[in-house]
């Protein structure tokens, strides 16, 4: 996914004086692109570098005078993983700006920089001390009003949880170990039996357990092994202890079983899954689901104040919202069945928040009236002149790779629209060739990240068990994502 930041500048420039700017940023070692590409073609027409410079001059007057066509409306300068750009809006102001991934690092930085050094040059050219020139201003983000009225009902609880670093890398690494059905479906039974005081479903040896990753869901705080004690006649638990530290300490007391009189420690004493606390909140409405997508969101860069959890209403659907780009992703998710009642919720909900992309996550079967239900709706918002987007998918793995997709076609729509007017300028589309270019990248670090797996194994330090619990203890609240929060700045800020 691309990002895209600008900032404006209230200043005008005649083609002399764009001429001349860019003419400064090559010198420098900021090289335009567009404009490197028309004095090439000018030293293949004087058969070399004598009279360049007169010839781009004359040709920018003529082109002016004619067909009233800015010669010089803007340029590009390419560096390995992000491009800035800056372009003349007509008799208005200057914008200068940065497309770039979420591995690139310290974007703002760069583009802050790039904005200094245009603006020094700016006021040399006007023979203006810096302190009376006007300075950059950074574009007002766009937020859609249903993502500020959906903001403002977010779950307080779900807020503060999300701001603590340590909380959310355990719930990262726990709620990736709940896409296993398997491990689902045995801590659900784990729990009924815990509240039940059912021993044989929580045995360590017990036949469900076999085919799920106990030791995983153990390292990941999902369930914790205890000590049970049952009395021998009934089989009625009759408590439980955290260690068999603390079994020493009940069988040399003098304590009896409540059924049947008998000593404690005559009774039968085993050892037991219980699940979590972590664990029952996050198959309670299935906010497990949630916490995977606000992890993928952050994975793809989108910044933390630009996702908003909803409040969670105990009818087991989850509900969260993103600002991308200006347009606004509603996102439902439930750990069941897509019924119609479910439908004709997220048809409500989406209709109140006036969300253009609407993503439903359901881990059960759709039933064929709540898809008829959705599909209706999707048809009603496109036949009305909307642009709307719909996207049903039965885990995280789909919902995240479609999800990737839609995010990616609005940076897409967003870098077209900004950069559209260099096309006439280069002669192609400059949002297609900027796209390409990252495109070509990304296929070189995959293609360089096989032949680095492939090759001999060397020993390094050891790594974290998650990558994700890791990386989320660098960030705000989830991390493994290049910084795109900077105090003043919107990683996805455009100009209207």
């Amino acid at each position: 996914m691309l990002f895209l930041e600008s900032k404006a500048l209230n200043h005008t420039l005649d083609v002399n004086g764009r001429i001349k700017l860019l003419r400064e940023l090559q010198v420098r070692g900021t090289v335009p692109l567009i404009r490197q590409h028309r004095l090439r073609c000018f030293e293949d027409v004087l058969l070399g570098m004598d009279h360049v410079n007169e010839m781009e001059v004359a040709l920018a007057g003529s082109n002016d005078s004619t067909i009233e066509e800015p010669f010089v409306r803007g340029d590009l300068f390419c560096f390995e993983d992000y491009i800035l750009f800056l372009i003349f809006e007509d008799d208005s102001y200057i914008r200068a700006g940065i497309v770039y991934e979420a591995r690139t690092r310290e974007p703002f930085r760069k583009l802050d920089a790039f904005c200094n050094e245009v603006r020094n040059l700016l006021s040399t050219h006007e023979q203006q001390i810096s302190l009376s020139f006007p300075n950059w201003e950074t574009s007002t983000p766009s937020m859609p009003q249903g993502f500020r009225t959906f903001v403002e009902r977010q779950d307080a609880d779900s807020l503060y949880t999300s701001l603590r670093k340590e909380t959310m890398s355990k719930r990262i690494l726990a709620a990736s170990k709940l896409e296993d059905e398997s491990a689902r479906v045995f801590l659900r039974t784990a729990r009924n039996a815990h509240e039940e005081g059912y021993a044989a479903k929580l045995l360590t040896g017990h036949t469900e357990a076999r085919h799920v990753p106990i030791q995983r869901l153990e390292d990941a705080g999902l369930v914790e092994r205890e000590v049970q004690i049952s009395c021998r006649k009934t089989g009625h638990a009759l408590f439980r202890l955290p260690n068999p530290h603390a079994l020493a300490v009940v069988t040399v007391s003098d304590a009896t079983c409540s059924e049947c009189g008998a000593p404690v420690a005559d009774e039968n004493v085993e050892e037991v899954f219980a699940p979590t606390q972590l664990a029952s909140l996050l198959l309670e409405d299935g906010s497990w689901l949630v916490s995977r997508l606000h992890f993928l969101l952050r994975e793809m860069g989108v910044p933390e104040r630009e996702i908003a959890i909803g409040p969670a209403d105990g009818n087991g659907y989850g509900q969260l919202m993103a600002n991308i780009c200006g347009e606004s992703f509603l996102m439902v998710t439930r750990d069941g069945d897509l019924t119609p009642a479910l439908a004709r919720w997220v048809v409500d909900l989406e209709i109140d928040t006036e969300a253009s992309h609407l993503v439903i996550v359901a881990t059960g079967r759709i039933h064929k009236e709540a898809g008829v239900l959705l599909q209706n709706h999707s048809r009603r918002r496109i036949s009305g002149g909307q642009d709307f987007e719909m996207i049903i998918a039965g885990d995280i793995a789909t919902a995240g790779k479609e999800l990737e997709g839609a995010l990616e076609r609005v940076s897409q729509r967003v870098v077209a629209e900004q950069l559209c007017v260099l096309d006439n300028s280069i002669g192609f589309s400059v949002s297609r060739l900027i796209l390409t270019k990252f495109q070509m990248v990304r296929a070189a670090a995959a293609r360089d990240a096989e032949v680095v797996t492939d090759s001999e194994p060397e020993f390094v330090s050891s790594v974290p068990l998650s990558l994700a619990a890791h990386a989320s203890g660098n960030g705000e609240a989830f991390d493994g994502v290049p910084e795109t929060d900077h105090p003043g700045n919107n990683a996805f800020g455009i100009l209207p």
